[in-house]
């Protein structure tokens, strides 16, 4: 079983969402990826979160949850433990720009992302499992002080 991370970055009220330019993935995604041996979920998600959008002023601002996850109904023989962060962009931030992981997880060549923000209450139809935790991240906008 793998320990995996994924990361909410908000800039205001809106969600930081990536397409992979290779359209591997077919649906917008969130930045994560895989915990280390001996780091924490939380440092996993800020490393990963820096590695896949280039952004370095993050700030985790809440856990949101975590869970196991058989993904063979997503097409993938794999169980992990998903833990799902909500982090904080500092300003300035584009609003549309390209990134590439230069070092992904599988060892596979660079990656490269179109990153760009959405409006939290206009999110697309994510990718995978990432949008398991989003009413809990709404919940943190309809209710400031929870």
């Amino acid at each position: 079983m793998r320990n995996r991370v994924f990361t909410y970055i908000t800039r205001g009220a809106e969600l930081l969402v990536l397409d992979y330019l290779d359209h591997s993935y077919s649906e917008p995604q969130i930045p994560g990826g895989t915990i280390e041996p001996g780091e924490s979920p939380e440092a996993a998600a800020t490393r990963e979160a820096e590695e896949e959008t280039g952004l370095t002023d993050l700030k985790v601002i809440s856990f949101l949850g975590s869970f196991k996850k058989d993904l063979r109904d997503i097409g993938r023989d794999e169980i992990i433990q998903a833990w799902f962060f909500h982090l904080e962009a500092g300003n300035p931030t584009p609003e549309r720009w390209l990134h590439t992981e230069a070092d992904p997880h599988d060892g596979e060549d660079s990656i490269v992302f179109e990153l760009y923000w959405v409006p939290v209450d206009a999110i697309p139809q994510l990718g995978g499992i990432d949008s398991a935790m989003l009413s809990k991240l709404k919940e943190s906008f309809a209710n400031p002080e929870a």
